[in-house]
């Protein structure tokens, strides 16, 4: 028993920052190169939000939310700091997708009305 009374308190008296003061104190947690100590939280690149929960490691939460029921070509962008979630075409990234573009994929050529013939129109294909 006296034993782990010693054992005790000598944990005790490591853990206090009397003995080891925050500057010095080992970090718990490494997450992508940077050391971080217990409960200590932080955002990623990505936008999750990640904890030290020493000794399971760092968890981290996506921060942003996701739209879900969207076109198949369109594709979710993050940008990183800002965290700002945009709707883009996936055949080329600077578009956007708007709502109701579901029918508009333009892999498949021109959907403009002024293209397509009027309806009844008398059309001829060679």
């Amino acid at each position: 028993m006296f034993y782990i009374s010693i054992a005790l308190s000598l944990h005790l008296l490591l853990s206090l920052d009397l003995f080891f003061p925050p500057c010095v104190r080992p970090a718990l947690c490494v997450y992508e190169g940077r050391h971080y100590s217990l409960g200590e939280t932080w955002m990623d690149d990505a936008c999750m939000q990640c904890t030290c929960l020493h000794p399971v490691g760092v968890g981290c939460c996506e921060t942003v939310h996701r739209p879900v029921d969207f076109p198949a070509w369109c594709e979710v962008q993050v940008e990183p700091v800002t965290c700002k979630v945009s709707l883009v075409q996936s055949a080329d990234p600077r578009l956007p997708c708007s709502p109701g573009d579901a029918n508009k994929d333009p892999s498949h050529g021109s959907n403009s009305a002024a293209t397509l013939p009027a309806h009844g129109a008398d059309t001829h294909y060679s």
